[in-house]
């Protein structure tokens, strides 16, 4: 006769917490009915589970080995039971990196509201969304390089490259009169060099040294430094636009450059028919068409 399910719960929380009264609590029971489960367990098995010392207990050889296996069912488990979940209460899951989250999406998140009020849309934050747990993601807006993205990237929104900085660290390292100024001055990037590499080349001023200077992943960071005066960086037209009206940021130029950068729509569910995704993807695109077949599938 197998061993019975809640046994097998109220050891797999034993295991994963080290302790019955912690797992009792985690499962709103008893420590009493915690260790009736492990005793009735261990008859069954005829092995014991757990050393026991005290109130303390610690996992035998086997105990460690059913853990193992407990805690791979239940995750499993866990995980089917979430997914249901989700597509029971139309539930649409999108990565994506935090700034454009506070400047793209949050701003319109009421339209979306009110136009599928029926659709409940969960944010993953991520600084490089969808690289992990894939599986339980929908839709990922990746930044990414305009050139060189294929002809089933749908592009969201291009992104200019301006040099913004605070107007007090202007007066302070100032005067900027020309580009090649920016290579005396401090320097913040975002993810790597190359949107400087970009924006130095597309203003005709050759890089005769590498450049230097702290990297940031999070763009939210690298603005609230440029704020504060920590030095130049590169901000992406449109996402600059409130701090420039608020005069948060200045920029340094007038100049005009074909956007370099852009943010790209994905599908990543293992099923991109469903309904409520369909309508997330026109909503984000506007109508635009949008390859639905996820990377595993384009290169089957």
């Amino acid at each position: 006769m197998s061993a019975s399910l809640p046994a097998l719960r109220a050891f797999d929380a034993a295991a994963r917490h080290g302790g019955f009264r912690a797992a009792a609590e985690d499962l709103r029971v008893t420590p009493t009915a915690i260790s009736h489960h492990v005793r009735g367990l261990e008859d069954k098995l005829g092995v014991r589970l757990f050393e026991r010392t005290g109130r303390n207990v610690t996992l035998t050889e086997d105990g460690q080995r059913l853990a193992e296996a407990t805690r791979q069912a239940f995750d499993t488990l866990d995980h089917a039971v979430r997914r249901l979940q989700r597509r029971a209460r139309k539930v649409v899951r999108l990565a994506a990196g935090p700034i454009f989250t506070a400047r793209w999406l949050m701003p319109q998140i009421s339209d979306f509201w009110e136009t599928h009020p029926d659709i409940e849309l969960e944010v993953v934050p991520s600084f490089q969304p969808g690289a992990q747990d894939r599986g339980n993601v929908d839709i990922v807006i990746r930044w990414d390089r305009i050139v060189g993205q294929g002809i089933n990237a749908t592009k969201l929104l291009e992104l200019s490259p301006v040099a913004i900085a605070s107007e007090g660290f202007v007066h302070s390292h100032g005067p900027v009169t020309v580009p090649a100024d920016l290579l005396q001055l401090p320097l913040l990037h975002q993810k790597n060099h190359w949107g400087w590499h970009d924006w130095f080349t597309a203003m005709n001023v050759p890089l005769v040294d590498p450049l230097r200077g702290p990297i940031f992943e999070d763009a939210n960071a690298l603005l609230r430094g440029a704020a504060d005066g920590q030095g130049v960086v590169i901000g992406w037209l449109p996402l600059i636009d409130q701090d420039l009206a608020e005069r948060r940021v200045v920029r340094l130029f007038d100049e005009v450059i074909t956007p370099t950068h852009g943010y790209f729509v994905e599908v990543r569910t293992a099923n991109p028919t469903r309904q409520e995704v369909r309508q997330v993807i026109d909503w984000l695109t506007k109508g635009k068409s949008v390859d639905t077949a996820g990377p595993a599938q384009r290169s089957a």
